[in-house]
């Protein structure tokens, strides 16, 4: 019996590990700049910016871009456009595998992403 054991009354005992409610994942967010700890639903209501401090956070471009343009009107340019290896790059690995590799890790198929819509009816051209 260790020296714990003989201080706790017979009446508390510590909980079972199993028995604890668990917190559900990706519901709360740390703030890289000020370090606070906020509601993952609250930080996305205010366009990935903290709260507290006021640090933009980091979003996929296409999140960012449906954030800039009006939503009506919205249309994308050049989305069938490939990038090709004209000058037959070459490296410890072939560029058409980094190309593959990329487009799997992104879900896109080039490194820029263009659309054309409008930003409070004026028209414009994001990318």
């Amino acid at each position: 019996m260790n020296w714990l054991d003989k201080l706790l009354p017979p009446k508390i005992k510590p909980a079972d590990p199993q028995s604890r409610k668990s917190m559900p994942e990706g519901l709360w967010i740390k703030c890289p700049c000020c370090e606070a700890v906020l509601y993952r639903a609250d930080v996305q209501k205010n366009l990935h910016v903290c709260p507290k401090c006021a640090h933009h956070m980091r979003i996929g471009a296409r999140a960012r871009l449906d954030h800039l343009l009006d939503a009506e009107g919205r249309y994308e340019i050049g989305q069938d456009i490939a990038p090709v290896d004209a000058l037959k790059f070459k490296d410890s690995r072939k560029y058409t595998e980094r190309l593959k590799m990329a487009a799997r890790e992104t879900g896109e198929t080039d490194a820029l992403i263009v659309f054309g819509g409008a930003i409070h009816t004026f028209p414009a051209v994001a990318a």
